[in-house]
């Protein structure tokens, strides 16, 4: 069994490539076939003279990337080109390497789900890849839908409030493990690309809307006004903050015994601050309904970074900050059920053994 795993940033210095890294390392202790990909990149610290992102990941030899054209010869690790896809970004086309000697590299993939899904496809079914890490940030979390589970690296650079933090990581872990529909459900509705409204009796004819996302004013009206007969509601593209509480207000009560099915939790973490769509949704089962996703996102795992460039007014600059690490990190684990780590302090080793236990046969 193959493992694909997200490693999602919340904001610059959380800690991803720390995260990144370290899991590398114990991957390559374990002597594990990996491949390395990620979501675009991240527009990291630029080398003066080419432009391009200066290489922040180690790379040993046989390990598999999907990185863009433009990023082969950035880094000092060589490569064997395996495939040059038609995936097209900023960088150049998507290529398939195997590294053959090992150094620094830097890694731009696709940005898009179904690319992605052909990169993780080639590695795996072909190139018999044990563990597929994609490098990602929250604010490009979208195709990472396409992975088994993320971790979410978050930290003091997120915020320095350690119980706001808690909070939004909380609202995170939520949203990511809604509870997804059965096979019928999930079989009937994938192909569906517009809101649906389906009715409770079995010969009363499904209303499909003309948009697929839950937007505008406009759409949540033509719900409320074809809801009473319904008793799903289905949307399959992306739900905003706005407009789902609009919904909620116009519904109330009306939500009894109702089902509100989203494609994927994506699809409303892009749409506005995790604690206030987890609020909506909370309302929902509050008024006698039930929310439901396609699919889920696992979170694997959190790591947490007490660090943060904190801004010197006296002297113009920055200097290294820290937020309590002990409070940090058992705030967190008092309030969300996954592995809580600061990969710094207590290495990866913990974290990879839960990994391990997901790719066992």
């Amino acid at each position: 069994m193959s493992l694909i795993i997200g490693i999602a940033g919340t904001a610059k210095n959380t800690g991803k490539t720390t995260t990144t890294s370290s899991i590398l390392d114990e991957l390559y202790n374990k002597k594990i076939l990996i491949g390395l990909t990620s979501i675009g990149y991240d527009g990291e610290e630029t080398d003066n003279i080419t432009g391009l992102p200066k290489p922040r990941l180690f790379v040993k030899k046989n390990t598999l990337l999907a990185t863009a054209e433009k990023c082969l010869k950035a880094g000092s690790a060589d490569y064997d080109i395996l495939e040059t896809t038609d995936i097209m970004t900023p960088l150049g086309r998507i290529c398939i390497v195997r590294v053959h000697k090992e150094g620094l590299a830097v890694v731009a993939g696709p940005n898009k789900g179904s690319q992605l899904k052909y990169v993780e496809n080639k590695m795996i079914n072909e190139l018999n890849c044990k563990v597929v890490l994609v490098d990602g940030a929250l604010n490009r979390i979208a195709p990472m839908i396409e992975t088994d589970g993320v971790i979410i690296a978050t930290g003091a650079s997120r915020n320095v409030n350690i119980d706001i933090l808690v909070k939004e990581t909380k609202a995170l872990h939520e949203l990511l493990n809604l509870p997804e529909v059965s096979k019928e459900e999930l079989q009937y509705f994938t192909d569906i690309s517009k809101i649906a409204l389906i009715p409770k009796k079995i010969h009363e004819k499904t209303s499909f809307l003309n948009y697929g996302s839950l937007i505008g004013n406009d759409i949540v009206k033509e719900i409320i006004d074809k809801i009473k007969c319904a008793e799903t509601v289905f949307i399959p593209a992306l739900i905003s903050e706005f407009a789902l509480k609009k919904l909620n207000d116009g519904l109330g009560t009306l939500w009894a015994n109702k089902t509100l099915i989203i494609k994927d939790p994506i699809k409303l973490i892009t749409g506005g601050n995790p604690e206030t769509l987890i609020n909506e949704i909370k309302k929902i089962k509050f008024n006698g309904g039930n929310v439901k996703t396609l699919k889920n996102l696992p979170l694997l795992a959190i790591t947490v970074n007490p660090f943060y460039p904190k801004y010197r007014f006296d002297i113009d600059s920055y200097e290294p900050g820290y937020i309590d690490r002990e409070e940090l990190v058992d705030k967190m684990r008092a309030s969300v059920d996954v592995p809580i780590i600061d990969i710094k302090h207590e290495g990866s080793l913990r974290l990879l053994k839960s990994i391990l236990n997901l790719v066992q046969p």
